[in-house]
């Protein structure tokens, strides 16, 4: 009985991740909505559709945000962190020491401030995605 009452808590711990994977959380998306308009839809656009005042200037072409590829089926918030907090290297974000909206996210106020702040867009971005087909179409053969 002993071993049981960890290995069913580490299963609860297990179902309780993936179900947060599959709902925004509401309040935090409210919170990152503000976020990402101060900082993203210069280039995103309002709607993140990649139509921002500044997306005509860029030489790359700024991503629609409403449609992010899946990762096994789901939201990839790793993709989404690392583009940005830094890990991964988007050229039109500017460098990785400081890109186009600055230490934003290093803030004075610590490293759980700038994770939650972090959280709280990716929360605001997977509340605009858009329904996407769990096995894309396939073209039809003539």
């Amino acid at each position: 009985m002993r071993l049981m009452v960890p290995g069913v808590f580490i299963l609860f711990c297990f179902c309780a991740l993936a179900r947060a994977d599959e709902t925004v959380d509401p309040k935090a998306a409210g919170s990152g909505r503000a976020t990402y308009l101060t900082h993203c839809a210069s280039c995103h656009g309002n709607a993140a559709k990649g139509d921002g005042p500044v997306a005509a200037s860029l030489k790359n072409k700024v991503p629609d945000l409403t449609s992010l590829p899946l990762k096994d089926g789901k939201f990839d918030y790793d993709r989404i962190r690392t583009s940005v907090d830094g890990q991964q290297s988007v050229p039109s974000h500017g460098t990785r020491d400081m890109p186009v909206w600055g230490k934003v996210f290093a803030s004075p106020k610590g490293e759980g401030y700038a994770q939650t702040e972090i959280w709280t867009l990716m929360q605001y971005i997977k509340s605009l995605q858009r329904a996407q087909p769990e096995h894309p179409a396939q073209p039809k053969q003539e």
